[in-house]
């Protein structure tokens, strides 16, 4: 019986279906395909089957196939990523983007823009970074002229693909509150909406036939930050022709498209997270310039059709770090008794965490401990139940946070409460009791206890937060403040293997800590 190739009868289908986003031109009309990712977060392999919103799907060398194919049958081709490319698995807590950007050089990545994580390591580890990049990094809203990256980064660059030239504006997100200063030392931040529109009208004025805003500001404001988002970008601009986003991590299907300053529709793409899809847009420049660009995209899916077509080479070179990775991370350090997800108002793990830090802190200080609080993003993974392994301990806390014993007034918890309810919800100890209502505290206690004003409460919590990250800002009013040296990390590493040499289980309940009325 004769063997189907179902690679070559998917790619058939697939390339099929592609060239229907072409619409019908005229012999002189010029045509481009931009093929871009955003937040795929240091997903170097497939996600988990039991993955909740992506099951089996991404993985670099799944997605090197697609590439391939699409650059072989498209010429006028561009690769591009909107920022965070890095962290959030053990890939870049070990090796620190090497393996991120040997991988997006093997794909032939043209541009990218910074995300809000390339900047976890600090400014030495994020030049080292960009440097060993083929790809040129562009952001227009950050003043990086007293940085070690200033001669890397680039305000706009134009591409030309076959002979259409496609410009790239980045468009970063507001730094405070979300990047550690200490990590972006020299940085200046300039609000997008003042540059966007002026940087790209300068960039049709230099030629370009198409431009492209590559932003990490968001498709949406869900934790009520205020700063610009992707609509906001457009509902002002007259030159930007189309947004590929990220830090949202939307899953923009079908694709958005709102009304400019001239009421020209344009198209906001955005892939969702850890590398599960990759956008592809079709673009047709008329030859008619009175006439406006078509774009038309969609996400095509990685799965595993593409593992029987996978780069052997470029297998070999993830084996290395693969290696690495397997030796550490498999080993088990204990147990869970029940399936731990980190989630808004209040969850399992954040549940769990908070009352481990209560007890951590409380050991190390000697001294009582008011309430814990951690940041749901810093919790990036579910924990299951069963065996715990190290490499599940650092995908769900890939950062290098430490313990931080802050003391805040009374009067700066309020305010402190007051933003944890127009954000939803995170993760707080058993002390707290928490009720929100249209964004706003109904009702708090600590301890059984209304806050006192005039009170010292002694909090322990993350680094970054106490940084003000996550805009947190009173915890930088702090009357005292304790670092730990130890991350986060290693000290629930420590505490588990310290359960499960007593023959214990990390467990937690839901105990209404956080209500939402």
């Amino acid at each position: 019986m004769r063997k189907v190739n179902l690679f070559s009868f998917f790619s058939l289908v697939a390339i099929v279906l592609l060239a229907a986003l072409f619409p019908a031109c005229t012999p002189r009309d010029k045509q481009v395909v931009i093929l871009f990712t955003n937040d795929t977060h240091s997903q170097i392999d497939p996600l988990d089957n039991n993955h909740k919103d992506y099951p089996g799907m991404g993985g670099v060398e799944r997605r090197k196939v697609l590439i391939d194919s699409l650059r072989n049958e498209y010429p006028n081709l561009l690769l591009v990523d909107a920022g965070d490319a890095v962290q959030g698995t053990p890939y870049f807590t070990i090796f620190g983007g090497e393996i991120e950007t040997m991988a997006m050089n093997a794909m032939g990545y043209n541009v990218r823009t910074l995300g809000n994580h390339e900047f976890d390591n600090g400014m030495e580890a994020l030049a080292a970074m960009l440097k060993a990049s083929n790809a040129t990094t562009v952001s227009t809203n950050y003043n990086l002229d007293s940085t070690t990256v200033r001669d890397i980064v680039k305000s706009s660059t134009i591409c030309n693909a076959g002979g259409v030239k496609v410009g790239f504006i980045g468009l970063d997100v507001q730094p405070a509150g979300l990047i550690d200063s200490s990590r972006c030392t020299g940085m200046k931040y300039i609000n997008p909406l003042v540059v966007a529109d002026s940087a790209a009208k300068a960039l049709h004025e230099q030629g370009a036939d198409f431009v492209v805003a590559l932003s990490h500001l968001g498709y949406d404001d869900e934790n009520n930050t205020g700063e610009p988002i992707d609509s906001v970008i457009v509902a002002q601009s007259q030159y930007i022709d189309m947004v590929i986003g990220g830090h949202s991590h939307s899953l923009l299907l079908p694709p958005s498209r709102f009304l400019n300053r001239d009421s020209n529709e344009i198209v906001i793409a955005q892939t969702g997270k850890s590398g599960a899809y990759l956008g592809f847009a079709s673009i047709t420049i008329p030859a008619d310039t009175k006439s406006r660009p078509v774009v038309d995209y969609r996400l095509l899916p990685i799965d595993n059709r593409y593992d029987n077509r996978i780069d052997p080479d470029f297998s070999t070179q993830l084996n290395v770090y693969r290696q690495t990775i397997d030796s550490l991370m498999r080993v088990i350090i204990g147990s869970a008794n029940c399936d731990m997800e980190a989630a808004k108002p209040e969850s399992l793990l954040t549940n769990w965490v908070c009352d481990v830090f209560v007890t951590i802190a409380t050991e190390r200080t000697g001294k009582p401990i008011d309430f814990a609080i951690v940041n749901t993003g810093g919790v990036r993974a579910n924990l299951k139940k069963g065996d715990i392994s190290r490499g599940d301990l650092f995908t769900a806390f890939p950062f290098d946070n430490y313990l931080s014993i802050v003391t805040l007034r009374g009067k700066d918890v309020k305010e402190l409460f007051d933003i944890i309810a127009l954000r939803g919800g995170e993760g707080v100890s058993r002390e707290v009791k928490l009720t929100i209502k249209d964004k706003k505290v109904k009702a708090l206690t600590i301890g059984g206890k209304p806050i006192d004003e005039n009170r010292l409460y002694t909090i322990a919590t993350l680094d970054y937060v106490a940084n003000g990250g996550d805009k947190m800002y009173p915890f930088t009013r702090a009357e005292k403040r304790t670092d730990y040296p130890d991350t986060v990390r290693d000290m629930l590493e420590a505490y588990i293997t310290h359960l499960a040499s007593q023959g214990k289980s990390i467990d937690a309940s839901l105990d209404q800590r956080i209500t939402i009325e």
